[in-house]
């Protein structure tokens, strides 16, 4: 319980006290508190404590009804505090209980934050891009090279043989949701790092297919929209084989003299993807080749390997570059590629 006195009852229990001991720290019942604490009750800026004022009355060889005390539970204000709060909360960001109090509250929170320079962060604004060629394109080379966690998008490539091809993932990704990327070169594992930090760019890629975390235990796929169009479907083929896929020469013998033929590969660990990888180039007219025991799908006709790069091309200049040596000078370049 707390208790409150009169400005001239104050005066008069504390009068009558000092009167008794001259010294308010050989008080009994407040040489345990500071002299402000002392002060702030004596100017009554603070309620007292039922204890200590029983104690002063004794002392004072009053009795209670002679200072004419009003009791508080303790925590008396906190109730009276709190609605006050309620009813200037209420005056400056309108009525919390309806969906336009809630955003008006939001938004003006946001501006506090903003201009006290918190540590408060907004998540950053991106352009969600409409279902289209680039970004079929953008799902397949993440579903190749990229991984995606709760807050980040990231892309791994060589940082030898693909560099270029990084900065074309970082240009595209400028270009779909409007916001910059770092770029990281690691020397020592030869890889560069595309990272780009966004909860929202996160959300969409989840929505659209791209899923988090682990792609081979998410049972990664294509993403279901890309087939309403065979043009998604060749950009998002393009997307994959330019970060998963390979170009090279498979050679064999007969007899003493050997063969060497143009192939074209494109490996991926998840089952799901596979199938729909076969899917889709049956749908382009392709004829692949797979076993079940093997992670690759193969294009063994000479003709159709030389119709995907005309018609699908690659934006990996390390993928046109071999094409064009095989097919030119035939020579075998088999940088990063295992010979078949």
């Amino acid at each position: 319980m707390r208790v409150r006195l009169s400005e001239k009852n104050l005066n008069k229990l504390f009068y009558k006290v000092f009167q008794k001991h001259k010294n308010w720290k050989n008080i009994p019942p407040l040489d345990e508190f500071s002299l402000k604490t002392i002060n702030d009750w004596r100017k009554g800026k603070y309620t007292l404590p039922l204890s200590v004022f029983q104690k002063l009355v004794r002392i004072s060889s009053s009795r209670n009804e002679n200072f004419s005390p009003v009791f508080f539970p303790d925590f008396w204000h906190v109730e009276d505090a709190g609605r006050k709060g309620a009813l200037e909360t209420k005056r400056l960001y309108g009525n919390f209980g309806t969906p336009e109090g809630r955003r008006l509250g939001g938004l003006k929170s946001i501006i506090t934050h903003q201009k006290r320079l918190t540590n408060f962060k907004t998540l950053k604004k991106i352009k969600k891009p409409k279902e289209s060629e680039e970004l079929a394109e953008f799902l397949g080379l993440l579903m190749g090279d990229g991984h995606v966690s709760d807050h980040q998008v990231s892309f791994y490539t060589n940082l030898k043989t693909d560099y270029e091809y990084a900065l074309f993932v970082k240009s595209i990704i400028k270009k779909l949701f409007n916001i910059s990327s770092s770029l990281k070169k690691r020397k020592k594992d030869n890889t560069v790092i595309i990272v780009s930090s966004s909860k929202k760019m996160v959300d969409f890629l989840r929505a659209k297919g791209m899923p988090i975390g682990n792609k081979i235990k998410n049972n990664l796929k294509a993403p279901k929209w890309i087939f309403k169009k065979l043009s998604y479907q060749k950009l998002f083929i393009r997307g994959l084989f330019d970060t998963d896929g390979c170009i090279f020469l498979d050679k064999h013998r007969v007899g003493r003299k050997t063969y060497k033929h143009l192939s074209w590969n494109l490996t991926s660990y998840a089952k799901g993807l596979i199938n729909d990888i076969i899917a889709i180039l049956e749908r382009l007219g392709f004829s692949p080749t797979h076993r079940d025991s093997q992670k690759s799908v193969y294009l063994r006709k000479q003709d159709e390997i030389r119709r995907y790069f005309k018609e699908i091309r690659t934006n990996n200049v390390k993928h046109k570059n071999r094409f064009c040596i095989f097919t030119g000078k035939n020579k075998l370049r088999m940088e990063g590629c295992a010979e078949r």
